[in-house]
């Protein structure tokens, strides 16, 4: 994984130690360094993370626990803007165990746009091409917090409605890159009442999607079953950065503070009026204490 010194940065109140010593300080003591390369004023760390820690260093945040474990620095607490609730038309249902946990806000009136400097600077860094402010946006929180995010056009749904099924036999999507995919009944997928719309976990799909003519969007942060997963993206041969986060099991507890972060950076980057979220979350993950001398 690629990981910008600047971004970890953002994490700490002190100024973090020279960036050959923080690679030092991570060889040592948690992963490989494969590379380190200079971009710009940055340096970017080309991180080896190994299977049994991807669930939690797949991201800026978790690279910043282990520089805070590693130098003894104080990860600064991240403040996110809060907004009134507003009564929400959308509906949520979720009718397979594969989903672990859904949720879903929607924000209307929000201004497609080229996104500002700093976030297009942030994303090129580590090799991400920039979309538009609404598909930065979601892959920045990505690459800071490890929980994929989707977004879709409210306005191309056949409802407000968003159902979480196994795909009919014969069932077709054709996804963002214009591939077309034959399903089966083994396969999740996030729908409409009449259409599928993303390869749950995986792709997304074309019929909502998110373009310039864009005003209204249902922003969808969730968890999903990890072997699942991984069997599907190998049986219709998808691999992507969401795929290798849910294949290494997320937890869903971090469903929240995606978000949280995602609406507070569409809000700064697109505007928009922020409704309520719906949380469908029916098996909540037991919180364990893990005690060391």
């Amino acid at each position: 994984m690629k990981v910008s010194y600047n971004w970890l940065q953002n994490y700490f109140e002190e100024k973090l130690p020279e960036p050959e010593k923080i690679a030092d300080g991570i060889i040592f003591h948690s992963f490989e360094v494969e590379e380190t390369d200079k971009v710009g004023n940055d340096t970017i760390f080309d991180i080896k993370v190994l299977p049994d820690r991807a669930h939690d260093c797949l991201s800026h945040w978790g690279i910043a626990k282990e520089i805070s474990a590693i130098f003894d620095l104080k990860i600064k607490e991240e403040e996110y803007k809060t907004f009134e609730p507003k009564q929400t038309e959308l509906k949520i249902e979720v009718q397979d165990e594969k989903c672990l946990r859904y949720m879903g806000r929607i924000i209307k009136n929000i201004k497609i746009s080229e996104s500002p400097a700093w976030l297009k600077e942030k994303l090129e860094a580590i090799g991400q091409k920039s979309i538009n402010n609404i598909v930065d946006a979601a892959n920045y929180v990505m690459f800071d917090l490890g929980q994929p995010i989707h977004s879709f056009d409210l306005d191309k749904l056949t409802s407000s409605k968003l159902i979480i099924r196994n795909a009919k036999a014969g069932e077709q999507i054709t996804t963002l890159d214009k591939k077309e995919v034959n399903l089966d009944e083994s396969v999740l997928l996030i729908a409409d009442e009449k259409d599928p719309l993303v390869i749950a976990g995986i792709k997304g799909g074309v019929k909502a999607e998110v373009d310039n003519s864009t005003k209204n969007i249902v922003i969808e942060v969730a968890d999903f079953n990890p072997v699942s997963t991984r069997k599907t993206a190998r049986k219709i041969n998808i691999l992507t950065d969401a795929v290798k986060r849910y294949e290494n099991e997320i937890s869903p507890e971090l469903c929240e503070k995606t978000m949280h972060a995602i609406t507070d950076l569409i809000v700064k980057v697109a505007g928009g009026e922020v409704e309520d979220i719906v949380d469908v979350y029916n098996e909540k993950q037991e919180e364990r204490t893990v005690e060391v001398s």
